[in-house]
């Protein structure tokens, strides 16, 4: 083989790896526990519907920097990801975005549909039934440690016959 041929060959399977590798960086796919599948909304709706899963709606906005920290510390934290994979589906909303939706029959804007649903400062996340009724809204940044006993409140049905304040004195955790 040649100089030339050998080099050749070289470039073309290190061109073949860096595209293989962006593909996979790329992928929507992601391996169970190891980060949240966000969907649209529209999507979440449908597939929360066809599964029989509750919707789990991020509320945000690109400037607000407590929402950035609750995608980095929060729905990054392991226990957060794997509750949310178990019972949710998981979408995100920017709340100043004027990309439209349509709701139960109705037209919205995403920035519409959260001043609708009472988001008042953000992040916001607002817990959908797998019918899309409003279980409840949970506003501010709550850190994973709190924010998983809400998770499974919520994700485990606790919350159709236990007011939270009953749940968390009858919880393991609390040595219960």
């Amino acid at each position: 083989m040649s100089k030339a041929t050998l080099i050749a060959t070289a470039v073309l399977f290190s061109a073949l790896l860096i595209g293989f590798f962006l593909q996979s960086e790329g992928s929507s796919e992601s391996i169970p526990g190891s980060a949240i599948s966000w969907h649209s909304f529209h999507e979440a709706v449908a597939i929360a519907k066809r599964d029989n899963k509750r919707i789990l709606l991020d509320v945000y906005t690109d400037w607000c920097s407590w929402c950035k920290k609750m995608d980095s510390e929060v729905y990054s934290n392991p226990s957060v990801i794997n509750a949310i994979s178990a019972s949710f589906i998981a979408a995100k909303l920017n709340a100043e975005s004027s990309k439209p939706l349509t709701f139960q029959g109705k037209s919205f804007t995403e920035e519409s549909f959260a001043a609708g649903a009472g988001v008042t400062g953000y992040p916001t996340t607002i817990f959908l039934d797998a019918e899309s009724a409003p279980i409840t809204l949970l506003p501010g940044y709550v850190p994973a440690d709190r924010f998983l006993p809400i998770l499974k409140y919520i994700g485990e049905n606790h919350y159709k016959s236990l007011s939270f304040e009953e749940y968390q004195q009858r919880s393991p955790q609390n040595g219960k």
